[in-house]
């Protein structure tokens, strides 16, 4: 569906304007209207009532009660009414604009200027509103129509934005986390949504796109809110705290009209989708806790016996290798992170561990995050509070204890100059070498101060470092791991904000497999989350995602985990593990040795490899234009309304279709084929013809997969 909404006199202005060459926007201000006009495009500015209109999208109209700029100062608030006086200064448009508190505010509209190409982009309109006396206006914000069709996508990785949290001191998680609902779709129209980033679906973003064929995105990282058209239902309405700046408020609006030039453009200006090099495409194999224990013998050498366990079924199951993750805690001190040494009580002989695991083909990963941890002499929290590189606290005399998150003082001010390369350095000279060539960069979004009388070091409040924190972090561990690997280096991060995906790839967060935290009941609604996930993080801007397979709150069903095995490898990044057992030889279910288990773990671990050439090439188109691997059905096939909210079943690149199942006791699923020739994945004897829905069976060891159009694709 592709809605035009009244640009005034389109024909005539689009015939006068025709395709210009590419330099400043051609601007024609006349009695009621400013018109800018650029490539074929052209916006428009109503001077009264005061409206903005490009394309689809539309500022709403100013009238006695409310406006499409506003402004909060006090307990009352205030919006732009009319234009006052304009002018032109560098291809922009400059206002002078009135609002209903009776003083002058002032904005700024004109097309973006685009640095790639050394010209004017037709395709995103760049508004800036500047409210009067903003040292004392505490929120800012503006409100487009939303026609009652218009299906809104993006804004945050979470199915909700629930309003019960965990009563854990610092945390905020969402208790719909731990007892997940059966909640959420791809369409955002209804919600309301705090942009703030929280844990542990940590993906979030001031960005949304429409079916209407636009995309907007906010400037900055200030705590704000959206309301998708849940007060007013044709109304998206977002406002964001002003900084320590007093700053105004600026946002693009993107037109596409189609969902993947939308994101082409969104990463052009706000970064390039990291692309991970090619053995990050293999599967992942970890575990939460390495145990204390009895040591095993592996090449004749004591080592871990859980790692010696894991490496020695994958031998004796045929199971491939791949990469191999060390979750925390596995270094040395508080929380296992007080030093960069391996703990060598937990894991013995770490040199010869290594060694063995490189032999056998694993690359090695590691658990980090921008803690300093421990109250040792050595220790790093004791080193970060010496220099001054703690974050705000109201106790700046506590001991920087990580320990069971029960101290205080351990989150790194990463905006402290200094900070990047004294973290950095540790880290690279660490991992450089034990060969660590993956940081799985956890945390980001607890305990972050984040009120207006936090002061961080570069003289921002907590308002506004609070969502910034996810995409400092996730930089300062790319820099290190490209200082030590170059391009054969990764990060994976479960927390993001605008501009994230330059320096990182994404996994979905403590997905639950079980209820409580792990203590509770089992639950299929974890591997339900994380298909809906994956697609509203596409929308995002993350074309790379993953989830702890099976959920990170240990499974309770079976059927779970061989659901999950499947959609993980038809997934960006397929990772296995979590708190408890995760392994085929060892289930928390009956039987403990599960013979049908194994070898549906040993089918969907080798049909990655086979995948590897198709999964190269789609992270390559990932990281040019922010294209997902994983991609709503809506992106290949814009023009079939059924597919505008459809979360169940999603194209892998542009060949593959897949259609996963969730709940437990499921053996069939309908699956709709929209209009193309369907060949199944796994029998070339099954041809479907689209569009038709068809009811399809799907034993416990399938996934329903499709190949488009008799497509070359790696078969198993």
């Amino acid at each position: 569906m592709r809605t035009r909404a009244w640009i005034l006199a389109a024909a005539v202005l689009l015939a006068a304007c025709g395709d210009d060459d590419g330099g400043s926007a051609r601007i024609v201000s006349g009695e009621s209207t400013i018109e800018l006009r650029e490539g074929g495009a052209t916006a428009v500015v109503e001077r009264d009532p005061f409206r903005i209109t490009f394309r689809a999208a539309s500022l709403v109209a100013s009238d006695g009660e409310s406006g499409g700029l506003f402004y909060r100062r006090g307990d009352s608030r205030f919006h732009v009414t009319r234009v006052v006086a304009d002018r032109e200064q560098e291809g922009d448009v400059l206002l002078e604009v009135e609002t209903s508190e009776g003083d002058i505010a002032r904005a700024r509209v004109g097309f973006e200027f685009d640095d790639e190409a050394e010209r004017y982009s037709s395709r995103v309109l760049s508004i800036s509103f500047d409210p009067p006396r903003p040292e004392s206006v505490t929120w800012i914000g503006a409100r487009l129509t939303s026609p009652p069709e218009e299906v809104v996508y993006g804004l945050t990785e979470r199915l909700r934005d629930g309003a019960d949290l965990a009563p854990a001191a610092g945390l905020e998680v969402d208790l719909e986390e731990a007892f997940p609902v059966e909640v959420g779709s791809l369409d955002r129209r209804g919600d309301k949504v705090r942009m703030r980033v929280r844990p542990t679906f940590a993906i979030y973003g001031p960005f949304y796109q429409t079916s209407s064929g636009y995309g907007l995105l906010v400037d900055g990282t200030t705590l704000g809110e959206y309301d998708v058209a849940s007060t007013d239902p044709e109304v998206i309405e977002f406002r964001f705290q002003t900084g320590t700046a007093a700053g105004g408020l600026r946002f693009w609006i993107i037109d596409g009209p189609d969902h993947p030039t939308i994101l082409d453009e969104y990463t052009r200006m706000t970064g390039r989708p990291y692309v991970p090099p090619e053995w990050a495409f293999r599967h992942w194999r970890w575990r939460n806790e390495l145990m204390f224990g009895e040591p095993a013998l592996l090449d004749g050498i004591e080592m871990n016996a859980q790692v010696v366990e894991d490496i020695s079924m994958y031998e004796m199951l045929d199971i491939p290798v791949g990469v191999y993750l060390f979750d925390r805690p596995v270094l040395e001190g508080d929380f296992g992170f007080a030093r960069f040494a391996w703990d060598e009580e937990r894991l013995p002989n770490p040199t010869a561990m290594i060694e063995s695991l490189q032999r056998r083909g694993y690359r090695l990963s590691m658990w980090s995050g921008m803690w300093a941890c421990g109250s040792g002499p050595n220790d790093l929290g004791t080193e970060a509070n010496r220099l001054g590189y703690i974050a705000p606290s109201d106790d700046p005399t506590a001991e920087p204890n990580c320990e069971n998150l029960g101290g205080a003082n351990f989150i790194i001010d990463v905006t402290h100059p200094d900070v990047p390369n004294w973290f950095s350095t540790k880290l690279t000279e660490f991992c450089a070498a034990n060969d660590i060539q993956g940081i799985k960069l956890d945390r980001g979004e607890e305990h972050i101060p984040s009120e207006r009388g936090d002061i961080w070091a570069d003289g921002r409040s907590g308002v506004e470092v609070r969502n910034a924190y996810p995409t400092i972090q996730a930089k300062i561990h790319h820099d290190a791991m490209r200082d030590a690997f170059g391009d054969d280096a990764l990060v994976i991060t479960r927390s993001g904000y605008t501009g994230t995906q330059r320096w990182a790839i994404v996994w979905g967060g403590d997905t639950p497999g079980r209820e409580n935290f792990g203590t509770g009941a089992g639950t299929d609604l974890g591997l339900r989350a994380a298909i809906i996930k994956q697609l509203r993080a596409a929308f995002l801007g993350y074309p790379i995602w993953g989830s702890d397979t099976g959920g990170y709150y240990e499974f309770r069903d079976r059927e779970v985990f061989a659901r999950w095995l499947s959609f993980s490898a038809f997934s960006g990044i397929m990772e296995i593990g979590g708190f408890g057992a995760h392994a085929p030889w060892n289930m928390p279910t009956d039987p403990t040795f599960d013979v049908e288990m194994v070898e549906i773990y040993r089918r969907y671990t080798q049909l990655r490899e086979t995948l590897l050439p198709y999964l190269v090439e789609l992270a390559r188109e990932a990281g040019e234009s922010g294209m997902p691997m994983a991609r709503p059905m809506v992106f290949e096939f814009p023009d079939d309304d059924r597919l505008l909210d459809m979360w169940d079943q999603y194209m892998f690149g542009p060949d593959l279709m897949v259609a996963p199942i969730w709940k437990i006791g499921q053996t069939e699923r309908s699956i709709y084929f929209p209009d193309a020739t369907w060949t199944s994945y796994w029998d070339d004897s099954v041809v479907i013809k689209g569009p038709a829905t068809v009811e399809v069976e799907v034993p416990l060891d399938r996934i329903a997969v499709y190949v488009r159009d008799g497509a070359s694709v790696p078969r198993p």
